[in-house]
């Protein structure tokens, strides 16, 4: 999907509301299994310093394995997105710009098992937020 930014010469706002699908050319060297329905709704617009900023939300669905079970999970996402345009573009090719952002979504794991089964079966799991503190020799430096 192309946008014309050339149409902020005569209009204040370009309003942005679609539903993009991705195909499998953009998944290939990535964990994304799927990747459909990712839903943008935003605006373009020019700020006080005639700079082209794009403001929007941007949210859907990616299909990841699991990182236990290897099964195809679904992994929800949405990104506050302000970005200042370059001035000198004159169309905006939505469905590159977004892929970006969604680049950065992927979580490195992710799974959707239970943890409190998986911690009486193996030793070495670990909640986020768990820590363990060992010889650490700098516990008791900034100590007063």
């Amino acid at each position: 999907m192309i946008i014309d930014l050339n149409e902020l010469l005569y209009k204040d706002e370009i309003i942005v509301d679609e539903v993009i699908n991705y195909d499998k050319d953009y998944l290939k060297n990535t964990d994304i299994l799927k990747l459909d329905n990712v839903k943008i709704s935003g605006n373009i617009t020019k700020d006080y310093e005639e700079n082209t900023v794009f403001t929007g939300n941007l949210e859907g669905i990616m299909y990841l394995k699991d990182a236990i079970t290897l099964e195809s999970v679904p992994y929800e996402f949405q990104v506050e997105i302000e970005e200042i345009l370059e001035n000198s573009l004159k169309t905006l090719d939505l469905i590159e710009f977004l892929w970006h952002y969604i680049v950065l979504e992927i979580p490195i794991r992710y799974t959707t098992s239970d943890i409190s089964e998986l911690k009486s079966t193996y030793e070495d799991v670990f909640e986020e937020g768990d820590s363990k503190e060992v010889n650490n020799p700098f516990k008791d430096f900034f100590k007063e």
